[in-house]
């Protein structure tokens, strides 16, 4: 039975599993779609910028916000819904694989535009490959893709050209490389102690590299305005993403408390939630009644809940507006509709 298969009334409800119990039945269950019936838990998590508990599913690994639409956090459990957990790392060694010589060369002579042109390519092909790696935005607009793969490139100059933050990522490989591995039978291969200095490793290297994006600018052009410490945790996520496959039995916790990944998964239960429409893509979306704006998340336009539906002056269709928005071509007829 999968982790979050439905019980019948006559079973005890379960208790709400931890991140490292669905990530351990992650790693029994990759790619069995039953895993990723996600109507059913939804993360338990806070926005950080107007305090809201978390209520409503979600079906991308990008959290959103169900008061304001802010991007409050990042599902790892959701992150490769119907695939291998390792997906999105595995894509982007293959693709920047290539290139990787010229881009070391970059890096060595202090060539960042030369750094910027070589990677650029690679996050954009990236994206297009793993869509649900980023914000499902990206899917459908091509100003804010393009504006995404701008932010990853800055974020990755940024990284690999200040002298501190390459010293801590050579430590870390160098702690990697002695990493001592061994067959687990038909499961993922096991890891030394040796994981724990990597962690720190990491952790210190994303430490000092977000402080440096914050003091150049770079956070500032991140196309999702994602709260401050948003855009770290979601970091720390995909880090343990890739190595709790791996960890000795019993560590899963201890692994995601050092990052500070602790939190839990609860039981989806929302009676009060209205039906709109967005006014973009046409897709229904759920929303709390005292909802100011919600992130649709077919489309990834943020729509403003409390202005109000708007019906198309041709069909009649209730639409809900992206923010900022006064005019669109409704989704479903085609034609011309204003806000009233």
């Amino acid at each position: 039975m999968g982790l979050f298969s439905k019980k019948t009334a006559a079973e005890e409800p379960p208790a709400a599993p931890t991140v490292a119990q669905a990530l351990d039945q992650l790693v029994q269950t990759s790619a069995k779609p039953s895993l990723f019936a996600h109507s059913e838990f939804v993360k338990q998590v806070s926005c950080p910028r107007c305090g809201a508990p978390k209520r409503l599913p979600s079906k991308t690994a990008y959290l959103y916000c169900d008061h304001c639409g802010s991007l409050v956090d990042y599902d790892f459990r959701l992150a490769n819904s119907d695939t291998n957990a390792g997906l999105t790392n595995t894509v982007y060694h293959r693709l920047v694989a290539p290139v990787q010589a010229l881009l070391n060369q970059a890096r060595a002579t202090g060539a960042a535009d030369r750094y910027r042109e070589l990677i650029r390519p690679v996050f954009a092909e990236w994206i297009r490959e793993c869509p649900q790696a980023v914000s499902p935005r990206a899917r459908t607009d091509e100003e804010f893709r393009d504006k995404m793969v701008t932010y990853l490139v800055e974020c990755a100059v940024g990284k690999e050209f200040d002298p501190k933050i390459t010293q801590l990522d050579q430590q870390m490989n160098a702690a990697i490389a002695r990493l001592e591995r061994w067959p687990n039978g038909d499961g993922p291969w096991r890891v030394s102690n040796g994981i724990w200095q990597v962690a720190e490793l990491f952790k210190q290297e994303m430490e000092l590299t977000y402080q440096l994006l914050e003091a150049t600018g770079v956070l500032a052009i991140d196309p999702d305005e994602a709260p401050p410490g948003v855009p770290l945790r979601m970091e720390y996520s995909t880090f343990c993403q890739g190595w709790l496959p791996h960890l000795a039995p019993g560590d899963s916790d201890k692994f995601l408390g050092l990052f500070g990944l602790t939190g839990q998964y609860h039981r989806v239960d929302v009676t009060d939630a209205v039906t709109k429409k967005c006014g973009s893509c046409g897709d229904e979306l759920r929303a709390l009644p005292e909802a100011s704006a919600v992130i649709c998340e077919s489309c990834g336009r943020k729509l403003d809940i409390a202005g109000g539906e708007t019906p198309c002056q041709t069909c009649g269709a209730p639409l809900s507006f992206p923010v900022g928005v006064s005019g669109l071509e409704c989704p479903y007829c085609h034609s011309g509709t204003h806000r009233i």
